[in-house]
This record gives C-alpha cells, sequence and structure tokens, in this order.
C-alpha cells in the first residue's frame, strides 16, 4: 500500500510552489478534503455498480477528494458520486466510448470517472469491472488519451509531477 502522508507532504510542497507562482491567479488552490467514513466508500459501489480500486478506496480514507488537484481538474470524493458534476463527467464518458477514443482494459464494463475539471473536457476515468482482480489504471482524457497511469498511486505521483511542471513554466 501507498504511503500516503509522505504523498500528501510532496502534493502539498508542489501545491505552495505552485501558488507562489500563480500571480495572475490563473487556477484554483484548494487542499485536500478531510478524510472519508469508511461507510461513505461503499456508497460510490452503489452508484457507479463496479467495486471501488482499493487504491483510490485507500487514498479516500485520508482525503476525501482534492479540489483542483491539477489546474481546475478536481479528483472526487465520495459526495462527488451521484452529483451533478459526476453526471456530467459520466456523459462525457458515455460520449468518449461511443466514440471510440480510449482503448478499454480487457473485463471492464465501462469507465468510471473520478474526476473533472470544472471548465473544460478532462475527465479522469478508471475501468470499472464486476470485481476488483488486480489494481486499476487511471486514465486522464480530454478529447483522447492523455496520460495512462498503471496504477491510482501511479496516478497521484504523476499529479505531483505535473504541478512541479505547472509551478515551473509559471515561474
Amino acid at each position: 500500500m501507498s504511503d500516503w502522508s509522505a504523498l500528501f507532504a510532496e502534493m502539498e510542497k508542489a501545491k505552495r510552489r505552485l501558488v507562489a507562482s500563480d500571480r495572475e491567479g490563473l487556477w484554483r488552490h484548494a487542499s485536500r478534503k478531510a478524510p472519508a467514513a469508511p461507510e461513505r466508500i461503499a456508497e460510490i459501489t452503489a452508484v457507479t455498480g463496479c467495486p471501488v480500486d482499493p487504491e483510490y478506496a485507500e487514498f479516500l480514507l485520508h482525503a476525501d477528494g482534492w479540489p483542483a488537484v491539477l489546474q481546475d481538474i478536481d479528483l472526487f470524493g465520495t459526495a462527488d458520486f451521484g452529483s451533478a458534476a459526476y453526471a456530467e463527467a459520466r456523459e462525457l464518458v458515455r460520449v468518449t466510448e461511443d466514440e471510440g477514443i480510449v482503448e478499454r482494459e480487457s473485463g471492464s464494463a465501462r469507465l468510471i470517472p473520478i474526476g473533472a475539471s470544472r471548465t473544460d473536457i478532462d475527465i479522469l476515468v478508471m475501468p470499472g469491472a464486476t470485481e476488483i482482480m488486480r489494481p486499476a489504471p487511471v486514465i486522464w482524457l480530454a478529447g483522447g488519451e492523455i496520460e495512462r497511469y498503471r496504477t491510482f498511486s501511479e496516478f497521484f505521483g504523476g499529479m505531483i509531477a505535473e504541478n512541479h511542471a505547472e509551478a515551473d513554466s509559471l515561474a
């Protein structure tokens, strides 16, 4: 399992650098949310019809989502599933699936949104399956596949790197 305290410390460092570099106020800057109660994670399965990836569930037990995890992309917490933001992301996923923009994992029933941009077409998805057999990848979509991370923790590390790169570009 991942060392979330170390990952959060690194993300918070990246976010502080980004805040200091964002002199024009281009992006929202927010902190992670308080940990989710374990019973809230089970509610995600009720909404999606798929079990929650174990690494994503572990993340939620430490942070129930992260608004503006990168630029204006929100990483969903338990309360977001079933919300208007989730419904909009689900519709973008449906269009993406209909157009064959992203290749599905074998054995996946559908793509489940776990995050979305508030102002653009970026969505973060994980393949949903009827049962968890292995860690699910996280796929970043924006009109096509931007990046595919093997696991949720690898994705989170990628978001840390993206925030450092954004801070560098604005410096």
